[in-house]
């Protein structure tokens, strides 16, 4: 029995199918407060373009404000969120493919819509993200860290124990969110010193 790497219609239809059934197994909590974060942020940047147009619809500029502070954070944890995707996915897929393709591929195609959809996010904030400091992308990234370190902490995403490797993939992430937080602070410190 052979594969194909792109979805059929008759897959596609399956997917749909399955996530109907069964939506706490694909959807994870990382995905959904995820993309609740990237709606608070349209929303806010949909007030901020009406408000040029209609001023009383953010008179002081609180909206505005509020965005332009979110947006390094939303961006960082968008890229955390699409990488670390796309790498469990990616070694999903070269450890367990030849047991169990269909299911790998699938866990691959979700990384790949998980990626695309972190990259969207960062394009649609792209405008906000021109001439941050390099300050502020330092504390920016202690926030986004925080966020991913609460996502693994309290609600632990399923796709972890995948395969029976929730302990491998756990320790792992918890180790690069342990090199990350390091790295900020020291980051920080330089900052810091120079400033």
């Amino acid at each position: 029995m052979s594969y194909s790497f792109l979805p059929s219609v008759t897959d596609l239809q399956s997917l749909l199918f399955y996530v109907m059934n069964a939506p706490y197994l694909f959807v994870s909590s990382s995905t959904v407060m995820t993309t609740g974060l990237v709606a608070v942020a349209m929303t806010l940047g949909i007030a901020v373009t009406t408000s040029k147009v209609v001023p009383w619809v953010d008179p002081f500029g609180v909206t505005s404000r509020l965005l332009r502070w979110l947006a390094p954070k939303l961006a960082l944890v968008l890229a955390y969120f699409g990488l670390g995707s796309m790498a469990l996915s990616t070694e999903i897929l070269w450890r367990f493919h030849s047991s169990i393709p269909m299911e790998t591929e699938t866990q691959f195609r979700s990384g790949l819509g998980h990626l695309a959809v972190a990259l969207l996010g960062i394009v649609a904030l792209s405008p906000l993200l021109r001439g941050i400091a390099r300050r502020e992308w330092i504390n920016s990234n202690f926030y986004a860290l925080g966020y991913w370190a609460f996502q693994i902490a309290v609600l632990t995403p399923p796709w972890f124990a995948f395969q029976g490797q929730y302990e491998l993939v756990l320790g792992v992430t918890k180790a690069l969110l342990g090199v990350a937080f390091a790295a900020t602070l020291v980051l920080f410190f330089r900052q810091r010193r120079s400033a």
